[in-house]
C-alpha cells in the first residue's frame, strides 16, 4: 500500500458470489458489442472463423476400414440440419459456429441431447441460452443438494442436475425450471478458478476498452461532418435586418428549426449576436494512431495479433505477419482441441450409441468393447501459409526425415489421411490406364535414376565418338 494505491482495495471472496451479481451484465454488454461494433464484430469473427472453419470432424478408429468408413458416412447424413438440430435449422457444423460464438459472447452456453424416435436418426441437440438457468432455486426438493445459480451441485461442485427455467414459443419465460440432470447437458464454458461454476463472457476484460473505441469514432465521426458543413453567418445592424433575422432564428426556409448545422446553409443573426466556434485541434492522425493502440491492447487482451483484430496488413513485414500467425494459432489451436473434446466427442459418444440401439450400425460386440469402436480422432479445420513455397518444402524435409508423418501433415490442413492416400491411388491407376506417367506418381529415387540414366547414355555416346577418332585422354589411357 502507498500513496499512488491508497484507493484500490480489491476483496477475495467466493467466485460464484463476486460474479453472479455482474454476470448478466457483462453478458449484455458484450451482446451490444457483438451487434454494435465493428471492431467486437471482428474480433468474434475471427475466433469462430480461425477455430471452425468448415468444422471439425471426426476420423474413426475402430481397427476396421470398412466399420470406420460406414461410421463416418452415417455421421456425414447425420450432420445434416434435418437430423442433428431439433429445430431442422443448422447443420452440426453451423451449430459448433454458433456455439463458440456464444461462449465466447456470454461466456456459456448448454446443449441438451435429446432423443427423437421419429426419425433415422434417434439424436438431437437442443441449444439452451445461459439466460434460462433458474436463479431462485436454492435447495433441491428430493436430494436436498445445494443449487447455485441454477446449478445442482454436491459437495465437491460436481454439477448433478441444471434447473433451466420454460420458454414458451412467444417469449415469455415460465418460472418453474425443470431438472436436467447433467449427463443430458454439455456445459461449454472456461473455468478460471476451482470454485467456480458457471462462465463469463470472454470480453469481460476488453469492454470497456471497446466501448470507449466505439464512442470516441462515434465523436470523430460528428466532428468531420461538423466539419464538413459550409455555413454563411450574416450579422445584421438595422431593425430591418434584425426582423430578417428574427424570422431566421426560429425557422429556416424549409420551416424547420435550426438547431444544427447543414451543409450550405444561410443563417441571419440578429443585432448584436455573432457566432463562435470551437476548433478541436486534433485530426485523423490522431484518430488512426488511437484506435491502433486500443485494438492492438483488445487483442492481447483475447490472445489474438494486432492485424487478425485490425485486419490492416500493409505495415506488416514477412517475418512479423508469420511471427503474428504462429501465435495466433497457439491460441486457436487449444480452442479447437476444447471444442473437440468438450462439444464433438460426447456428442459423437452419445450418437454412436443411440446408432447402435436404432439398428443403423450392426456390432455385435459394441457394448463389451465400447471404448474401441468409440476411438475417434477429430479433424480441425487448417489454415494456409503466407509463403506456401517456404513452407512447402520444410514440410518434405520434415516427412522425408520422419519429423512429420503423412497423418500429422494431413491434420494440420483438415485434411484425412486415408481419404488423401485413397485419391491418390485412384488418380494414379486412372492416370495410368489412360497411358501417362505423371512426375508426381513417380518416387524421387526412380526420377533420379532415370535422371542420371539418361545423362550416362548420352555421355558414352560422346566417348564412342572420341574412340572413333583414335584419340584417348591421358586418364583414359591410364585406365
Amino acid at each position: 500500500m502507498s500513496r499512488f494505491n491508497d484507493g484500490w482495495i480489491p476483496v477475495n471472496t467466493d467466485t460464484e458470489n463476486s460474479e453472479k451479481s455482474q454476470r448478466d451484465l457483462i453478458k449484455a454488454r458484450a451482446r451490444y458489442l457483438e451487434d454494435n461494433s465493428d471492431i467486437a464484430g471482428a474480433a468474434i469473427g475471427g475466433i469462430v472463423r480461425n477455430v471452425v472453419g468448415t468444422g471439425i470432424k471426426p476420423q474413426a478408429r475402430t481397427g476396421d476400414d470398412d466399420l470406420n468408413k460406414q461410421i463416418e458416412a452415417l455421421w456425414a447424413e447425420w450432420c445434416r440440419a434435418e437430423n442433428c438440430d431439433i429445430t431442422g435449422q443448422q447443420t452440426f457444423e453451423e451449430l459448433q459456429a454458433l456455439l463458440l460464438r456464444r461462449k465466447v459472447v456470454d461466456g456459456e452456453i448448454f446443449i441438451k441431447k435429446t432423443v427423437n424416435r421419429r426419425g433415422k436418426f434417434p439424436l438431437r441437440l437442443q441449444i439452451i441460452k445461459s439466460d434460462l438457468l433458474s436463479q431462485y432455486m436454492i435447495t433441491a426438493p428430493k436430494t436436498g443438494n445445494v443449487i447455485r445459480s441454477g446449478v445442482e451441485l454436491d459437495n465437491y461442485l460436481k454439477p448433478v442436475a441444471y434447473w433451466i427455467d420454460k420458454k414458451s414459443p412467444d417469449g415469455f419465460i415460465q418460472y418453474d425450471p425443470d431438472r436436467i440432470p447433467a449427463g443430458e447437458i454439455i456445459h461449454l464454458w472456461t473455468r478460471k478458478q476451482p470454485d467456480q461454476i458457471r462462465g463469463i463472457s470472454d470480453l469481460a476484460p476488453i469492454i470497456k476498452r471497446l466501448k470507449d473505441t466505439q464512442d470516441y469514432l462515434d465523436a470523430e465521426t460528428v466532428a468531420a461532418r461538423i466539419a464538413a458543413c459550409f455555413s454563411v453567418f450574416i450579422t445584421t445592424q438595422d431593425g430591418t435586418a434584425g426582423k430578417i433575422g428574427r424570422i431566421g432564428n426560429t425557422k429556416d426556409p424549409e420551416n424547420k428549426k435550426l438547431q444544427s448545422l447543414r451543409p450550405g446553409m444561410i443563417k441571419y443573426l440578429a443585432p448584436g449576436e455573432k457566432v463562435e466556434t470551437a476548433n478541436p485541434s486534433r485530426g485523423m492522425a490522431n484518430a488512426r494512431d488511437y484506435v491502433a493502440i486500443q485494438e492492438r491492447l483488445a487483442g492481447a487482451g483475447l490472445g489474438m495479433s494486432y492485424e487478425l483484430m485490425s485486419r490492416d496488413f500493409d505495415k506488416a513485414s514477412f517475418s512479423s505477419a508469420r511471427q503474428g500467425m504462429l501465435e495466433d494459432r497457439k491460441t486457436f489451436e487449444p480452442m479447437q482441441r476444447y471444442l473437440a473434446e468438450h462439444l464433438c466427442a460426447p456428442v459423437y459418444r452419445e450418437w454412436l450409441d443411440l446408432c447402435v440401439m436404432a439398428g443403423l450400425l450392426q456390432i455385435p460386440d459394441y457394448y463389451e468393447n465400447r471404448e474401441k469402436y468409440q476411438a475417434c480422432d477429430w479433424v480441425t479445420p487448417g489454415w494456409a501459409w503466407i509463403d506456401p513455397s517456404k513452407e512447402v518444402n520444410a514440410d518434405i524435409i520434415a516427412l522425408q526425415n520422419g519429423g512429420k508423418t503423412l497423418a500429422q501433415w494431413c491434420a494440420e490442413r483438415g485434411y484425412d489421411w486415408r481419404e488423401q492416400l485413397e485419391q491418390m491411388a485412384l488418380e494414379k491407376e486412372t492416370a495410368e490406364a489412360m497411358g501417362l506417367t505423371l512426375a508426381i506418381h513417380t518416387p524421387i529415387t526412380v526420377q533420379a535414376a532415370l535422371s542420371n540414366h539418361a545423362n550416362a547414355a548420352g555421355g558414352g555416346e560422346e566417348e564412342s565418338e572420341e574412340e572413333d577418332d583414335g584419340t584417348k585422354s591421358e586418364d583414359q589411357e591410364q585406365e
